[in-house]
């Protein structure tokens, strides 16, 4: 069986979506959300920082831990 993982909200009540450059308030770490998917059958997005060592489903975090700051995927010009 396939599991999605659930949609999370930022502080202001925003979607986190993919490649979104997140703040957790609480610890001031850093975060880039990524699409991931396990040997299990889990699928959806995670949260990641290889130079921390974090990685975690973004819904392990309940909504209002982490702050949007802008999005790796948009570019302004």
């Amino acid at each position: 069986m396939t599991r999605i993982v659930e949609p999370v909200y930022d502080t202001e009540g925003k979607l986190i979506q993919e490649h979104d450059i997140l703040k957790d308030e609480e610890t001031g770490e850093m975060a880039l959300v990524v699409q991931a998917k396990n040997k299990s059958g889990v699928r959806g997005l995670a949260v990641e920082n290889k130079i921390i060592g974090l990685g975690d489903w973004l819904d392990v975090y309940p909504d209002g831990v982490w702050t949007i700051l802008g999005n790796a995927g948009v570019s302004a010009v």
